[in-house]
């Protein structure tokens, strides 16, 4: 059965964990957010961070579902959230470069082939540009997911395998999850999404508590905020919970390597012996 579809059990003892969680890691968030936007270097790169410190934050909730109970430090949480943050700063800028220089390529062939351009000649570009991008974006973070999930399992003193342990185990169906995680509409806007459903909760409560009317409607929109920020939560979970199972995988396969290894040496050391045994009685005889 493929990693992903054996993951679908884990990824809904994720969930639960993940959504007590997801309010908290939204407000900070947007807290770190408004905080690094002063700092004009720091503003770059925090962003960045903090997303990874959510993904990091997403692994811990799959790992402990999964029975992986190790307290982390905070500290190298907080090392290894920069470190992954600087790593999908580059693969963002290198897939963007392969983005435009395809663009630059396809304007070149839409400029030749007449000297009007119509919205219909774009839209086909268009879209198979930004498929390009989600694809290669997906790529990576399925790629990186493994490596994380050993920094988010890791003890006070560090990944124990490095911060590239994994790189691109179990990526076929880490790829998958976040296909459906990509294309389900809300890419990049997820965690905005949810910062708006906290404000809008945060509003009806202190609306509550003055004896006002709530400032917003029950309405299809409300409804569609809700359950797409609840199908996404469930997703990113599923996403977790596979890379979980990857990351388990990829720590079995290294530790029979190590075994075979050193089954390796025992025989060869056992061959040594007997060859040197076999020449003193040569030369005995």
């Amino acid at each position: 059965m493929p990693l992903f579809l054996r993951a679908l059990p884990l990824s809904f003892q994720t969930y639960w964990r993940y959504l007590i969680l997801l309010p908290f890691l939204a407000i900070a968030a947007f807290v770190l957010s408004v905080i690094g936007s002063f700092i004009p270097f720091v503003s770059y790169l925090v962003p960045a961070a903090v997303s990874a410190y959510l993904v990091l934050m997403g692994l811990r909730c799959a790992l402990v579902a999964r029975g992986h109970y190790n307290r982390p430090s905070n500290k190298q949480l907080l090392f290894a959230s920069f470190v992954y943050g600087i790593l999908n700063i580059v693969a963002t800028y290198l897939v963007t470069i392969i983005t435009g220089v395809v663009m630059r390529r396809d304007m070149n062939v839409i400029a030749e082939s007449g000297p009007v351009i119509h919205d219909n000649n774009l839209l086909p570009h268009i879209f198979g540009l930004v498929s390009i991008y989600l694809i290669l974006t997906s790529v990576f973070a399925s790629a990186i997911a493994v490596p994380m999930t050993e920094a988010a399992s890791a003890r006070p003193r560090g990944p124990d395998n490095g911060y590239f342990f994994g790189f691109g185990a179990g990526i076929f169906s880490l790829f998958v999850v976040m296909l459906v995680w990509a294309f389900g509409g809300q890419f990049l806007a997820f965690f905005g999404e949810v910062r708006t459903l906290f404000l809008m909760i945060i509003t009806a409560l202190n609306a509550a508590l003055q004896g006002e009317d709530i400032p917003w409607k029950w309405n299809f929109g409300t409804a569609y905020l809700l359950g797409g920020t609840l199908f996404m939560a469930w997703a990113s979970s599923w996403f977790f919970a596979t890379a979980v199972l990857a990351w388990e995988k990829a720590g079995q396969r290294k530790k029979q390597e190590s075994k075979d290894a050193i089954e390796a040496q025992r025989i060869s050391s056992d061959d040594l012996r007997a060859l040197r045994k076999a020449r003193q009685q040569g030369r005995g005889t």
